[in-house]
């Protein structure tokens, strides 16, 4: 059984991330994969998720809240989700 992922998309979210990040953990503990698809953010958004822990992909730039979901999909599937 694989474990569970969750992917989070963002743009210009280096502020409320390390919030969002800490409430997911709490709900989720270390039971889940969390993936940030950073989608061509200006500011420290990939930083800020990197700092924390948590897996990371960057969008050069902004492609969309669907391709982002689409590259998270296919990063969450290529390691093991189901």
């Amino acid at each position: 059984m694989s474990r569970g992922w969750i992917v989070l998309p963002a743009f210009n979210e280096e502020a409320l991330l390390p919030g969002v990040l800490a409430r997911i953990r709490g709900v989720m503990g270390e039971g889940a994969e969390i993936l940030v698809v950073d989608d061509g953010s200006r500011d420290a958004t990939a930083q800020v998720a990197r700092s924390a822990g948590v897996r990371v992909i960057r969008h050069s730039i902004n492609m969309g809240y669907g391709v982002t979901l689409q590259t998270g999909f296919k990063a969450a599937l290529r390691g093991g989700c189901d």
